[in-house]
Parts: structure tokens; C-alpha cells; sequence
């Protein structure tokens, strides 16, 4: 005997493409709306204040930012400050990461906690802390001078203690994209290295480091983004004699009221770290699929 039944028409492949790309844009919509007010809409108003200084399209600002070699110091300072807190978060970072990694490791949450610990702070005490460590009378110039180096003067409002302070501030985040990463690569596979020879060193160097090093570009592309960007460390830190964009935008947007220079400076700031680590991520994906590959 056969079933008798309401037979429930296929929906058509045509009309369901639409209805699904309906769905996911009314989805997405709020958040596009909201990014486009918060960032999107004020970027666009930087920049047209930086080309429309007297409400005529020029280049002025941007020639007058590049023709001045103080300005132009200024830039390349940023970037390299930039590049020596991410390269040394990468250093200090990475064998925390492997430590936190590994589950069997005892002491893991009292390391989580102090790895954290400088993010549950504000950016103006841990300045201030810093400016306690590294000032002429501070815990680290007597430490050096008690090593026998008494011509140590000051470190404070300097380039070197502008790196220091965002290294510690921004070395959590490299931890945290490089543990994540480290988690996901198999165990197995260097323990079977191992097992066919391979020594620890070079099990690491040719298996873990290379399956590691997307949570790399993604740790050292926060920190250089944040690196580049900051201005509370900067400022308290380096002061007026390490001068670095964010605080070239200040001066110049909230001391001399001068904001189409002001929106210029924000402007090639933004461009150079959009370009920077557009340029570090394409090296980083072609390096992991080429080896892939």
C-alpha cells in the first residue's frame, strides 16, 4: 500500500539566494551604520579638513608637514619606536605564550595575572610608575649605578624609556595572540619529530615556530597599531623632548588651535600605519602559504 501525503514543493535555488543575502544585510546593517557614524563619518571629516584648510582643495598641509624636516623626524620616530616595542614584546612575549600553552605547567593562573595585571590599570598610573622607575633618583638608575655605572644619569624623557613603558603595555597583547595560536598546533606533531630523530631545537624551529606565526603577525600588528597610536605613555614618558605623531596632533589641534595641520598630521599617521601593517600581514601570508605550499 502506498503513503498518501502533502507533498512540500522544493523552494527554488533562485528565490532563496535572495532571501539569504537579504537576512545576512539586515543583520550586518547595525553594525555597518554604527561603524560608519563612529569612525567611517568623522575619518572623512579629518581628511577633508586636512585638503580644505580655507575651503578650497589644496595639498598645503601635507607639503607644508613634508617639507619640514622636524616633522618628517617626527614621523620616522613613531614608526621606529613602533617597530622596536613589537619586536621586543615578540621576544619577551613568545616564551610566555609556549609556557601558558602547555596545560600541564603549574603556576599558569599566577602568570595569567600578572601578564594581566598591567591591563586592569590606567595608562596614566602605569606612566607614573614608570616615571618613579626610570626618573634620575629611580629604582633602576640606582640599581645601575650600584653595578658600578655611576655616570648613569636620567632615563626619564627619553626614547629608550618611551619603549620600555609601552613594551609593558602593550606585552599582554602579543601573549594573548601567541597563546592562542600555540594551542591550536597539534601536540603530536613535534612529539613525532622527536620521534624520528629531530632534536627539541629543531622540532621547535621547523614545526612549532612556523605553525605559530600567524598569532605572531596578528600580536605584532596590534601592538604596532596600538604602539603607533599611543599618546598618555608618550606623553608622560618622553615628554616634549620625544615628541611622536599622536602628541604632534595634540599640540597642534589643542595648543595652537590649528586643526586643518592638526587632521593632516592624524591623517599621514593613519596612512602610514594602514600601510605598514598592510604590507607586514602580506608578508606574513605569503611567507605561511609559500612554505605551505
Amino acid at each position: 500500500m502506498g503513503t498518501t501525503g502533502l507533498a512540500v514543493p522544493a523552494a527554488a535555488p533562485g528565490r532563496a539566494a535572495p532571501r539569504r543575502r537579504f537576512d545576512v544585510a539586515l543583520l550586518l546593517a547595525p553594525a555597518v551604520i554604527f561603524y560608519g557614524l563612529v569612525f567611517v563619518w568623522p575619518l572623512l571629516g579629518t581628511f577633508h579638513a586636512s585638503v580644505s584648510p580655507h575651503g578650497t582643495l589644496t595639498a598645503s598641509e601635507y607639503a607644508r608637514f613634508f617639507d619640514s624636516a622636524f616633522y618628517r623626524s617626527v614621523l620616522w620616530r613613531s614608526v621606529r619606536i613602533s617597530v622596536i616595542v613589537t619586536a621586543m614584546t615578540a621576544l619577551l612575549g613568545y616564551p610566555v605564550a609556549v609556557y601558558l600553552s602547555q596545560g600541564w605547567r603549574r603556576g599558569r593562573g599566577i602568570v595569567t595575572v600578572v601578564m594581566l595585571a598591567p591591563m586592569m590599570v590606567s595608562a596614566v598610573v602605569r606612566s607614573y610608575g614608570w616615571i618613579m622607575i626610570l626618573g634620575p633618583n629611580g629604582v633602576l638608575v640606582q640599581l645601575l649605578r650600584g653595578l658600578g655605572l655611576r655616570h648613569v644619569g636620567s632615563l626619564l624623557y627619553s626614547e629608550a624609556a618611551v619603549v620600555i613603558a609601552l613594551t609593558h603595555v602593550f606585552l599582554p597583547f602579543m601573549i594573548l595572540a601567541v597563546t592562542g595560536s600555540l594551542q591550536q598546533i597539534d601536540p603530536a606533531l613535534p612529539r613525532a619529530a622527536r620521534n624520528l630523530g629531530a632534536s627539541g631545537l629543531r622540532a621547535f624551529l621547523r614545526i612549532t615556530l612556523p605553525l605559530s606565526m600567524p598569532g605572531v603577525t596578528a600580536g605584532s600588528v596590534i601592538v604596532f597599531c596600538l604602539a603607533a597610536s599611543g599618546f598618555v605613555t608618550p606623553a608622560l614618558v618622553g615628554g616634549a623632548t620625544v615628541p611622536v605623531m599622536p602628541y604632534l596632533v595634540y599640540q597642534e589641534g589643542l595648543l595652537t588651535l590649528d586643526w586643518p595641520f592638526a587632521s593632516t598630521v592624524a591623517v599621514i599617521l593613519l596612512v602610514t600605519t594602514a600601510t605598514v601593517t598592510a604590507l607586514y600581514s602580506l608578508w606574513g601570508n605569503q611567507r605561511r602559504y609559500g612554505r605551505a605550499s
